[in-house]
């Protein structure tokens, strides 16, 4: 009996041969800091200017950096902060960076964990509150003289949802000075809202004391010189065609300028062409990409919402198309009681659909009747076996997929 061939073993083979289409995957990875970064010189000269009173130890001035997702606010500010840190060292001093995605973390506890852990501090991940956890912090920072750079990456998400109470974190961060016998935190704050400042408390902006840099959208063209930089330290010689490189400029380019867009096409075009055997990365596997892209973002989207925002997303889904706010909330009730989740007021949920609405998670419409005045119309825009996978993927939520229909 002839034995079957294990089709892992060409895979292996493969890798291990070098008949890769990549040379480094690292350099088209979203935290990739690469050596130049084109069309930002701008910025980073106004973020090294405002930075500048590190070297002498000296607290700077708080940073706001706004723009399109993809402008380059994240990769510029760690690109610079990495800067500063290679000549704090050759000094003999040092400086502490840490990162924190407000979104992500999802509250303002979990910011304030990425923080702690930034500082090699432990941090249980629940169960103290806010001003002890900001006093834990204060106390490292003071016993050990540091000076520490705060980026706060999406942080309107926070000054959307923040506590409106005297121990607010955003305050106090901003008042920190009050706390600390040594060192510093300052903040920089990336935002992609333009508007975000509107949604913060007034102690915030009084303390803020803040610096703002605006990062403008890249042209096709610009996009396309980007492309071809990471082209030289990602793929080997020849193997992605211009054809290929101006197609992902142009659909990056369509949606406001987005690099980060850019970059994953050609990165998820190279590996569905290094899949098919391919030599080159074709225009074919671009358009394969971006469909690729598209589902696993709504999938991305879905998955990093927090709890409440995940429950009403169902609620709408589990209801018929074109249900009401009431018909919404009812049902997302009964699925909080499921779950043993205590239910936000309708006022606050009619908030979180107008926020889902924003991401093109649902469409919330205003229909006119007459003189039986306005309602607003609400249905789901996310297929259903992505709300199926979401939910079997989240512990904490999976219960509800079994009252999905």
């Amino acid at each position: 009996m002839q034995k079957q061939s294990d089709p892992l073993e060409s895979i292996f083979d493969k890798v291990i041969s070098g008949a890769s289409l990549f040379t480094n995957r690292q350099a088209l990875r979203t935290d990739f800091i690469p050596q130049n970064l084109p069309y930002r010189d701008e910025q980073i000269t106004s973020i090294g200017q405002i930075l500048s009173p590190i070297l002498q130890d000296s607290k700077p001035s708080n940073l706001l950096l706004y723009g399109k997702t993809g402008s380059g606010k994240t990769v510029v500010a760690k690109y610079v902060l990495q800067k500063f840190d290679e000549t704090t060292k050759k000094h003999s001093t040092s400086i502490s960076v840490a990162y924190s995605n407000a979104r992500l973390a999802g509250s303002e506890y979990r910011v304030l964990v990425d923080l702690a852990h930034s500082l090699s501090m432990e941090m249980p991940f629940t169960g103290l509150p806010i001003s002890e956890v900001l006093q834990r912090i204060y106390n490292n920072i003071s016993d050990n003289n540091l000076k520490v750079i705060f980026i706060i990456d999406e942080i309107d998400y926070l000054a959307k949802h923040a506590k409106t109470s005297n121990d607010d974190m955003l305050y106090s961060l901003t008042r920190s000075s009050e706390h600390l016998k040594n060192g510093f935190i300052s903040i920089i704050g990336i935002s992609n809202d333009l508007h975000f400042k509107n949604f913060l408390d007034p102690r915030v902006l009084s303390s803020m004391n803040e610096e703002e840099i605006l990062f403008p959208p890249y042209t096709v063209t610009q996009l396309s010189d980007i492309l071809n930089k990471r082209i030289e330290s990602a793929f080997k010689t020849k193997s992605v065609p211009s054809g290929t490189i101006n197609l992902c400029a142009a659909l990056a380019g369509s949606e406001h300028g987005d690099a980060r867009r850019a970059i994953e096409l050609l990165r998820v075009a190279g590996e569905l062409a290094e899949r098919s055997d391919e030599k080159t990365v074709i225009e074919k596997y671009v358009k394969d990409a971006s469909q690729k892209i598209d589902k696993d973002r709504i999938y991305q989207a879905i998955k990093t919402l927090p709890i409440h925002e995940k429950v009403v997303l169902l609620a709408v889904d589990n209801n018929t198309d074109n249900s009401t706010t009431g018909d919404v909330y009812n049902k997302y009730q009964q699925l909080c009681k499921k779950i043993s989740l205590d239910p936000l007021t309708q006022r606050r949920i009619s908030g979180l659909l107008s926020e889902l609405d924003t991401q093109g998670l649902i469409n919330a419409s205003i229909i006119n009747k007459g003189r039986h005045g306005r309602t607003k119309k609400i249905s789901s825009l996310v297929p259903n076996e992505t709300i199926v996978k979401v939910f079997n993927d989240d512990p904490a939520a999976n219960l509800l997929i079994y009252f999905y229909t």
